[in-house]
């Protein structure tokens, strides 16, 4: 039997239109690539978060890219040359939005409703911004306070409800814990970028800053209260002999290792280390407490690390990359990576939600991080910095205290010219 043209032609339109309408009905995929999707607590909630969002949205599919930590940036800065890069990805927004690798999301944010762009206070966004633009929507991070051995404060006949509030009190506390093989607390001098964090911590307690506005001038020696502070919290492990041996070598996991231990009574850390510590010693849980920072100015911020979700800028889906990024932002998910993984939410409005209220210890760090400035702090080579030549300066005045306002002076015309040559 032949087909007249006619035929043919209806059955040529009926077929694309047939295929037409297969590829209309086929969800878009969209790639997701943190360096966390490996990690075994975070597990159970992305997957719970993917289910729920593709189940809200039938025409969406959210594939994981499963990428160990050493090779995530890798991965993606090959990918994003190739113009092939995973939809929505967790990378150094800084770096990646320098080279062209992001998207900005400005438009997108600016059309959410007033509560949802309320959400995330200016100094938490600072940290997802380049040049003025937003390129990543803060998910979640670690918020910085000073934890304590409750055994060993009472032990010193000291009061947990009433913790050090300013450096003299911390300074008077420190003595009274340090003793038979006991230290108050330990400085972070190792060659990571923690370092950097507990230090900025001390500088911003002080009312000092270790940069300026628009980061193109380092003010580590520059600027008094920085220099001051520098001194009194590396004088901790120097003349003062109330902070754990070898500050040069120890990092986050010595310094977690030694509280689990009772070796210090107190360390500066994020949420998840009361999870190390229970971890490594079991015998620990319950026997911590938390509390703000010691400061010498009112209001002082805290630090707050910060991981965000951005869009690749070749993704060609940004429309529902944004909707799983919001989704995936929401209070809901912001409480479970926090009740499950450790993980702190950098949205400033969930202190008086009741599942928080309910874990007093997560109530207090979530109300703490109200007052928190986000790390890492906005420029492309800030690895290179937080990592290296910060972390040198403070090995070489731990080391020679007596020369530690010339190596802070060095540090910042160092820090200076890098900054002002991106």
């Amino acid at each position: 039997m032949r087909l007249t043209r006619t035929s043919a032609a209806i059955a040529a339109a009926t077929l694309c239109a047939t295929l037409g309408s297969a590829i209309a009905q086929q969800p878009i995929v969209l790639q997701w690539q943190t360096a966390n999707l490996t990690e075994k607590q975070y597990e159970p909630i992305w997957k719970a978060t993917i289910a729920e969002f593709e189940a809200a949205n039938p025409g969406i599919k959210i594939e994981p890219v499963l990428v160990a930590r050493k090779d995530h940036w890798t991965k993606f800065v090959a990918a994003a040359l190739a113009k092939q890069a995973p939809c929505i990805v967790g990378v150094d927004v800084a770096t990646a939005a320098y080279n062209g690798y992001l998207m900005p999301l400005d438009k997108y944010m600016q059309a959410e409703p007033a509560a949802f762009r309320g959400a995330w206070s200016a100094d938490i966004l600072s940290a997802a911004k380049w040049k003025g633009q937003l390129y990543g929507l803060p998910i979640w991070g670690g918020t910085y306070a000073e934890i304590y051995n409750r055994d060993l404060v009472t032990k010193a006949g000291l009061d947990p409800a009433n913790p050090p509030k300013t450096w003299a009190d911390y300074l008077a506390w420190s003595k009274k814990l340090t003793g038979n093989g006991v230290w108050a607390t330990a400085v972070l001098g190792g060659k990571t970028d923690t370092t950097t964090r507990v230090l900025l911590t001390w500088i911003w307690s002080n009312g000092g800053e270790a940069f300026n506005a628009d980061m193109t001038e380092a003010t580590f020696a520059k600027n008094a209260k920085s220099l001051e502070a520098i001194k009194f919290y590396l004088g901790m492990a120097g003349k003062q002999g109330l902070a754990a041996p070898a500050p040069t070598t120890t990092n986050y996991l010595e310094q977690t290792n030694l509280f689990a231990q009772s070796k210090i009574a107190t360390m500066r850390n994020a949420y998840w280390a009361v999870a190390k510590v229970n971890e490594d010693n079991p015998a620990m849980k319950g026997k911590v407490f938390v509390a703000p920072i010691p400061a010498n100015v009112p209001n002082a911020p805290t630090m707050a690390t910060m991981t965000a979700s951005s869009i690749s800028a070749s993704c060609p889906h940004s429309d529902a990359a944004w909707k799983f990024i919001k989704f995936d932002a929401d209070k809901k998910w912001s409480i479970e990576r926090a009740k499950v993984a450790n993980w702190m939410p950098l949205r400033n409005d969930l202190a008086n939600d009741p599942q928080v209220k309910a874990d007093p210890m997560l109530a207090q760090f979530v109300q703490i991080g109200t007052n928190a400035r986000s790390y890492p702090l906005p420029s492309p080579i800030w690895a290179e910095i937080a990592a290296g030549d910060i972390v040198d300066a403070v090995q070489r005045a731990l080391l020679q205290p007596e020369k530690t306002d010339e190596i802070f002076r060095e540090l910042d015309a160092k820090l200076t010219k890098k900054l002002r040559d991106v």
